[in-house]
């Protein structure tokens, strides 16, 4: 697969903003799915269906103990978010503003 064709997979893995929020709470820290559930206020079924797709891509590990599952982030996840704010720093008005995907288009839709 060429690097275009693997970086479309990667930030379709990201286009979510259920998937962003259950990142978010992992870059604090490994969480199991009921950690998840209670921090994004997303349902059970909804936060485990999203990592089942975040764990299929690659972008988050997982570690049975016991009964429980721990999620975290693999190596680099925090560091691409990391990268996505500086550049939302210096140019999120005009990204908010984007005719096809900002915030325009979602309140007339």
């Amino acid at each position: 697969m060429a690097d275009t064709q693997l970086r479309t997979v990667l930030f379709h893995g990201l286009a979510d903003h259920s998937r962003l929020s259950v990142l978010r709470e992992l870059e604090l820290g490994e969480q199991r799915v009921s950690d998840l559930v209670a921090a994004t206020g997303l349902t059970q079924s909804n936060v485990s269906r999203h990592l089942a797709c975040l764990w299929e891509c690659g972008l988050v590990e997982r570690e049975r103990r016991g009964r429980e599952i721990h999620y975290r982030l693999v190596a680099g996840i925090a560091d691409l978010l990391a990268s996505a704010d500086a550049v939302l720093a210096t140019t999120g008005e005009r990204v908010r503003a984007c005719p096809r995907y900002g915030a325009q288009r979602r309140e007339a839709a």
